[in-house]
């Protein structure tokens, strides 16, 4: 399974030292980060340029402040849906990625199952290029030209260096993905740029390098041993928010 870095830890370690700067929003217990990266900026850190919006919060404390989380991930999905000028009618498509046998990658699939269908939006889940034969980026593009939707949400779960991230850590961009960006060096990129649509992509980080704990078998991936509640609680969360929202 290979998979994207979540932002929030590249950006870290930049903020001091470029151009970058970051707006932080902390109340209940709930930490925002929000960043928007200029096309010079995100050239220099070799990103995409757009909007990144991280959401954190205290593991243990997230059945007593359900409702602000589900809140506060409505207002950032707004927000970045007024960074990209979408209508306020407009056409969605939901695309969940990931490998829905896997515990830690069927945050995707759990996602899209659990979002709701009402007007004229539609969702569907992409299974892996290893049992689909099916480039995601490909498959999405496809889809987005028969259905022409103003904008396309994809749910993915994500990488960490931290094992501190897991279970906590909710990340919306515009900067679209790369799925498998691991194995295919970043070379199937999931954004406005290779689908043509508007993009917002959602991810938490369910797995981690084994190096970043231990230097003995560093190319081993490692999720907590509650990763299947995790991933459960947080499709909820989300869900939840694209009901209302959408």
């Amino acid at each position: 399974m290979y998979k994207e870095n979540i932002f929030i830890e590249e950006s870290e370690k930049l903020i001091n030292s470029s151009a970058l700067k970051e707006e932080n929003e902390d109340e209940n217990g709930i930490k925002v980060s929000k960043i928007t990266l200029d096309a010079k900026t995100a050239k220099a850190i070799e990103k995409n340029k757009g909007r990144y919006i991280t959401i954190t919060y205290k593991k243990d404390n997230a059945g007593k402040i359900v409702e602000e989380l589900i809140n506060t991930i409505v207002k950032s999905i707004e927000d970045l849906q007024e960074y990209l000028k979408i209508p306020k009618k407009k056409k969605v498509l939901f695309v969940g990625l990931g490998n829905k046998d896997v515990t830690s990658d069927k945050f995707g699939y759990l996602t899209i199952e659990k979002i709701e269908i009402t007007n004229k939006n539609h969702k569907i889940y992409k299974d892996t290029l290893g049992i689909t034969n099916i480039n995601s980026v490909e498959f999405t593009r496809a889809l987005s030209e028969l259905l022409d939707p103003e904008l396309v949400i994809v749910f993915d779960s994500l990488k960490a260096e931290h094992i501190t991230r897991l279970g906590n850590t909710i990340q919306l961009s515009t900067g679209g993905l790369y799925p498998g960006s691991a194995l295919n060096q970043k070379k199937c990129e999931l954004s406005k740029k290779t689908i043509k649509a508007n993009v917002i992509c959602i991810g938490i980080p369910t797995i981690i390098n084994m190096k970043d704990i231990t230097e003995e078998n560093p190319d081993l991936l490692v999720s907590s041993k509650d990763i299947d509640k995790v991933v459960d609680n947080m499709s909820s969360l989300i869900s939840i928010a694209i009901n209302r929202l959408f």
